[in-house]
């Protein structure tokens, strides 16, 4: 028997046993290992059995599967093997089994559209962080709070942009989040629409933890 943690972070978010032939991984809610995030794809990998061995098979996926730092189509895993899927880590155990209670199936995200990944630029930002922490803009999608983590220098919000914006005469990028040193900056792309952060029209401002960003209706939390 083997097993699976999905970690976010240092946070374990469910074990599973590997208890089929084949386990399928993904944010869509047939999966067998749920993941719920943006940055993973609806069906993004599978866990397959080959003898006495596990294997993992990326499944097409929009952001790719990574191993070892290493993008794979296939690899063999071995206990302490870290699979990438997005900003999710597969924990792989061949001698493990999920506690009771611990498997998890997350609330389903599988209706929205997967957001891209960029692998490097999330290394960088791990590695260089603002005043010592990983920020990120927080937005509401079917009910829930999604987490997008400031990765590139350039963050674009919009309708066509890193974060969507829906809405009347919003723009394809209506704002851009940008990385000056330790800060970030909002800058307003004008247009008909205004950029708010706390209220207040602004065209460039410094962000600082907590603040609100307000583009037609839809609210963004810098944290």
């Amino acid at each position: 028997m083997a097993k699976i943690t999905v970690m976010f972070g240092t946070e374990s978010q469910g074990e599973f046993t590997l208890d089929k032939p084949e386990m399928k991984v993904g944010r869509a809610m047939d999966c067998d290992i749920v993941v719920d995030n943006l940055g993973v794809s609806r069906h993004h990998c599978s866990l397959k059995q080959e003898g006495a061995d596990w294997v993992v098979v990326d499944g097409g996926s929009n952001n790719g599967t990574y191993v070892g730092g290493q993008k794979i189509n296939k690899h063999t895993l071995k206990t302490g093997d870290k699979v990438v899927l997005g900003k999710h880590t597969l924990v792989y155990d061949a001698a493990g089994v999920a506690a009771v209670g611990a498997q998890k199936k997350s609330q389903q995200m599988g209706g929205e559209m997967t957001m891209f990944v960029d692998q490097s630029a999330l290394a960088k930002a791990m590695a260089s962080e603002v005043g010592g922490k990983r920020m990120s803009l927080a937005l509401s999608q079917g009910g829930r709070e999604v987490l997008i983590p400031l990765l590139k220098d350039e963050t674009t919000l919009g309708t066509s942009a890193d974060v969507p914006v829906k809405g009347f005469l919003v723009k394809s990028v209506q704002a851009k989040v940008i990385r000056v040193g330790a800060v970030h900056r909002i800058n307003a792309s004008g247009g008909w629409r205004s950029v708010r952060v706390n209220g207040v029209k602004i065209t460039d401002a410094a962000l600082k933890a907590g603040d609100v960003i307000l583009i037609a209706g839809t609210s963004i939390t810098y944290k």
